[in-house]
């Protein structure tokens, strides 16, 4: 007869094998797709959920990074000019690990020849934030029920105002960066970090074996962003880059050719750049990316006609956010709540 440790040991087990089944019965149920079309989806987990919705081998170009990223490339823009199919897939504030997954996610029904990666996170580390991550990252990845744990959240609180255009917001709002403009030699401050922490390395590196054994060519690539951008970190991703063997380039040295006005193109001071000087930076990639070769122009492709629709819906908005960013309009939709 079994011992009461034998016992309580074959119900712990029981008990997780219980847990474990009801968690992958409940993954299987959620929703996410259908919930981001009710604009119920509206945090980090957006973009990602988004990218789910597009038609499988779609996407030839997906652009990673933290919110830097999020104001490179409009994909609307670059599918007008070149008829390039491309992607935000990063988050504000993203975290290595997270980064990881979310590559490994937006892969599963695309084979993309390109990702672009934005930098600044290669310099964000928190060891206990990260480490927590280690953990989480691998069972949202695989439970879906765990990264949308907070759905119930918009029942109560009701719809974002957010509207995604292949995970890009539109954001008109001016607000001029007046600083210096010989900014790369400005000293950032002593506490931000400017060489690559050996944990980031390691999870870059995972990325981009990942890309190598998918034939998928990773660029790393720093947005020009005097907040967040000098000589000392530039310096620093040039060695890092060689050292991995990825090419990089550093906009933040070719502001000028793009065609950047930091009295009208930047949304916040010289940190992120509104939707004008995103639609510059979109152009010296769709030229960058013609230069290279290996993509294909899919205007006039049936198959690929609900970017057509989709860029009549993108105008519209473009020109109904003229002057605002989506702080904006959910500041507005929050005053017409309480004047009811």
């Amino acid at each position: 007869m079994p011992d009461g440790k034998t016992r309580s040991f074959g119900k712990l087990i029981l008990f997780g094998v219980i847990f474990l089944l009801l968690l992958t019965a409940a993954s299987a149920a959620c929703t996410p797709v259908k919930w981001f079309d009710d604009k119920r989806v509206q945090n980090r987990n957006a973009r990602i959920t988004e990218m789910m919705k597009q038609d499988p081998q779609t996407v030839e170009i997906l652009n990673m990074g933290d919110s830097l990223s999020l104001a490179t490339l409009t994909p609307m823009e670059m599918w007008r000019q070149k008829g390039y199919t491309s992607f935000n897939i990063g988050a504000d504030g993203i975290r290595m690990p997270e980064a990881y997954y979310t590559v490994l996610k937006a892969c599963e029904n695309q084979s993309p020849k390109y990702l672009m990666v934005e930098t600044l996170m290669l310099f964000r580390y928190n060891e206990k934030q990260d480490m927590q991550m280690i953990i989480s990252q691998p069972l949202y990845h695989r439970f879906t029920f765990l990264k949308y744990h907070s759905i119930w959240k918009p029942y109560v609180e009701g719809r974002g105002v957010r509207i995604y255009h292949k995970g890009y917001l539109v954001n008109r709002r001016a607000s001029p960066y007046k600083g210096s403009l010989d900014y790369m030699s400005e000293d950032l401050g002593s506490d931000l970090r400017t060489e690559v922490p050996d944990f980031n390395r390691a999870w870059f590196r995972r990325i981009k074996e990942f890309c190598d054994q998918n034939q998928i060519t990773l660029i790393l690539y720093s947005m020009a962003s005097p907040k967040n951008y000098n000589w000392d970190r530039v310096n620093s991703l040039e060695k890092f880059a060689q050292e991995e063997g990825v090419e990089y380039m550093d906009l933040n040295q070719k502001w000028e050719e793009i065609g950047i006005d930091w009295n009208k193109d930047s949304n916040d001071a010289g940190d992120h750049l509104n939707l004008s000087g995103v639609e510059k930076v979109t152009k010296f990639f769709g030229d960058y990316y013609s230069e290279k070769g290996g993509l294909t122009d899919h205007r006039g492709d049936p198959a690929f006609s609900g970017w057509e629709e989709e860029l009549v819906a993108y105008d519209k908005l473009v020109e109904e956010m003229k002057g605002r960013s989506f702080a904006d309009v959910q500041k507005e939709a929050e005053e017409a709540r309480k004047e009811k």
